[in-house]
């Protein structure tokens, strides 16, 4: 028996809490019992919290209690339905990869062949259309140039679903003659510190006069895994 995927798309600790709360009288608990049980620091516990509470599995009684919802109940009787007919070391194997389903990606940088030095250039980094990609995910895109300009590194926001997307940035290369262009990609969960890094790459640009500089686009492309999101 497999479990179902929206509780596949948990991680370990938040199936140990709905196990918790099942078996508390009707459901409700204490922060202080929640974290004692499943040896949860407070930070720990805010963020498995603030994910079941997302998810709608919890909701909050009053200060320091919270309670199952109808939601979280019915996800406790699927878990524990799965735990009966599962021994409990291939339950512990699959908790392992709970939340683990990997999709990928192909994220694109375009930019010119060949730059010329002290002259700002666009170059372009995105997604082409994928319609395998179903379910939509948020991830923050951070360029940072080496031999130029802008000194900060530059961020960008995607809302990635099976459309194409695209952003562009400004950059200035110095009278060095190799500007080295930096990407990392970070997929933004739920939480507000819920960040996990899914690839990136760096690409070297040749740097020239003017006159020889070429502004025709080259492609250049890495697989990102992404983790999916209910």
């Amino acid at each position: 028996m497999d479990l179902p995927h929206h509780l596949r798309t948990l991680p370990p600790e938040a199936l140990d809490a709905l196990r918790f709360f099942a078996a508390c009288e009707g459901g409700v608990a204490t922060v202080d019992d929640i974290c004692l049980a499943l040896d949860l620091s407070d930070r720990g516990f805010g963020k498995l919290i603030r994910r079941l509470v997302t998810k709608g599995y919890v909701s909050m009684d009053s200060s320091q209690v919270y309670r199952l919802t109808m939601s979280g109940q019915e996800a406790a009787e699927e878990l524990a339905a799965y735990d009966a007919v599962t021994p409990q070391a291939e339950r512990a194997d699959r908790a392992a990869t709970a939340g683990n389903d990997i999709v990928f990606r192909r994220l694109v940088l375009a930019a010119p062949r060949a730059l010329a030095a002290g002259q700002p250039a666009q170059v372009y980094l995105g997604f082409n259309r994928d319609l395998s990609f179903l379910t939509p995910v948020d991830l923050m895109a951070r360029l940072s140039v080496v031999n130029g300009a802008p000194e900060r590194p530059q961020e960008a926001q995607f809302h990635l679903a099976d459309a194409p997307d695209h952003r562009a940035f400004v950059i200035t290369p110095s009278a060095a003659p190799r500007l080295r262009l930096r990407v990392e990609v970070f997929q933004v969960g739920p939480d507000l510190d819920d960040f996990a890094a899914c690839g990136g790459m760096y690409v070297d640009l040749d740097v020239r006069a003017s006159a020889a500089a070429d502004p025709t686009l080259a492609a250049y492309g890495v697989n990102l895994s992404i983790k999916r999101r209910d």
